[in-house]
């Protein structure tokens, strides 16, 4: 028994602490958000498992301070037929969209540069006057900016169905002016439903959004009263052509997961549950 034991020890120290060290506690995403990957609890083993409880949760490097929400009790599946599993909570995600937030990050500029040039979408009061006339009498021949931000940090939800994301804009519409100042148009509040697909690249996480739902309600305006509907085909026309690429774009770059080093995965899966993503894998050790 005392051998046993010793080499139980033995074991622990020489492979499994040096193994867990090579676990990431944080990963810098950029200059502005970090990832908290820090145990939470000592790892429990069990005759067939070695769990670890891990954070996982966003937070500035500038200005860290927790979520205002906890994460979710997570109900884990018992069957399992690979290597290692990672179940990933939509806390996760949700304290991404938080911190991004309040950082002012989640907000894009729209002019005529980033239209298509195939587009029948012209950022011009023209065009736009065909909509609301009074845009292209108050500033005819003018190009048009739009500027768009997040003003309140995306929710995500995760269900054995799918992934959803609410999504709430504010876009303030302006008129390019020969000097290049901007006179202010009108302000709408755009609330979306998305649909989330979620993937695995190596060793990131990556995702796509797809728009399911938009709505438009008119918040204020510089030229007089105008109905928001008329503007609804235009927005559903930019949001998914143009809005949504330049997110994709930066979700295909991914989050990176919490990995050992020398591992790398094959037999990749990744479920939806109540809650949370089931990521699983087989593993080579090199």
């Amino acid at each position: 028994m005392e051998n046993i034991c010793e080499v139980l020890r033995n074991t622990v120290s020489s492979k499994l602490q040096p193994y867990f060290q090579t676990l990431p506690v944080t990963v810098k995403m950029d200059r502005m958000v970090g990832i908290d990957y820090s145990l939470v609890a000592p790892p429990k083993a069990t005759t067939d498992n070695l769990d670890g409880l891990l954070k996982g949760e966003f937070f500035s490097l500038a200005h860290p301070s927790p979520p205002p929400f906890a994460p979710p009790a997570l109900a884990l599946p018992a069957d399992h037929d690979r290597m290692v599993y990672l179940c990933i909570s939509e806390y996760f995600f949700n304290t991404a969209g938080l911190v991004y937030q309040g950082a002012g990050v989640l907000n894009l500029t729209l002019n005529s540069h980033v239209i298509p040039k195939e587009s029948k979408f012209s950022l011009t009061t023209n065009f736009f006057g065909t909509l609301i006339p009074q845009v292209a009498t108050m500033f005819p021949n003018k190009e048009m900016q739009f500027l768009i931000w997040a003003s309140f940090p995306p929710h995500l939800t995760v269900r054995p169905t799918g992934l959803d994301l609410i999504f709430v804009l504010e876009t303030q519409a302006f008129a390019v002016l020969p000097n290049s100042s901007l006179a202010p148009l009108f302000l709408i509040e755009m609330n979306t439903s998305i649909s989330v697909s979620v993937g695995v690249r190596s060793d990131r996480l990556i995702g796509e959004l797809r728009l399911d739902r938009l709505l438009l309600e008119l918040k204020h305006s510089n030229v007089g009263p105008f109905s928001v509907e008329l503007l609804q085909a235009v927005m559903n026309f930019a949001v998914p052509t143009v809005v949504l690429p330049v997110i994709n774009e930066k979700l295909q770059k991914g989050f990176p997961l919490p990995l050992p080093a020398y591992i790398r995965l094959f037999n990749l899966v990744l479920q939806p549950h109540q809650d949370f993503l089931l990521f699983g894998a087989d593993v080579h050790y090199s």
